[in-house]
């Protein structure tokens, strides 16, 4: 039945019917019933119901013009997949407050695209732990940008790994301050 709800349908029902779906009617709704959805409506979802979401579903959740997945709880972040953490957009990721960013388990953080993970802003990254910092993959070391590196804190500094040390390019590497 779920499945056939349209995006005016899903955008009518409260936060408590939206709270009572079971998880497997929420996997059904379309892209479209979820862009559909108040910030309010995802907010009422339980850690279980997010995470059972496609990663299609988690990608469509909009940026503009509301801020839909701006608007989950740290708890909501920390229940996200890594195969759904993997499908989040560098508009999403840029959007997150610090407390979100700093919501990500590490496993899900390494997951993040580069583009995703380029698109945090320095006091997005100082919100990491030194944990989530040496979590993150070469890939996305090399990727971040030299005023990235810069705004990096001498404990996140300390925690990179030898491996992810070894990938910095020179620009990374003369973009740390004396102060860090």
């Amino acid at each position: 039945q779920a499945r056939a709800m349209t995006s005016a349908q899903m955008a009518g029902l409260s936060t408590t019917q939206i709270s009572k779906m079971e998880s497997d009617d929420l996997r059904v709704l379309s892209t479209s019933a979820i862009r559909a959805l108040s910030t309010d409506q995802l907010k009422s979802l339980s850690t279980d119901q997010l995470a059972a979401m496609t990663t299609a579903q988690i990608a469509a959740m909009a940026t503009q013009p509301t801020n839909q997945i701006g608007g989950l709880n740290t708890d909501q972040i920390k229940a996200l997949t890594t195969d759904q953490a993997r499908a989040l957009t560098s508009a999403q990721v840029g959007g997150f407050s610090t407390a979100q960013v700093a919501a990500f388990e590490t496993d899900d953080l390494n997951a993040l695209n580069t583009a995703a993970l380029r698109s945090l802003s320095t006091t997005q990254l100082a919100a990491l732990n030194s944990d989530q910092i040496a979590a993150l993959g070469t890939n996305q070391v090399v990727a971040l940008t030299t005023t990235q590196i810069n705004g990096l804190n001498s404990d996140d500094l300390n925690a990179l790994t030898t491996d992810q040390v070894k990938v910095l390019t020179s620009a990374q590497v003369a973009a740390i301050g004396t102060t860090q």
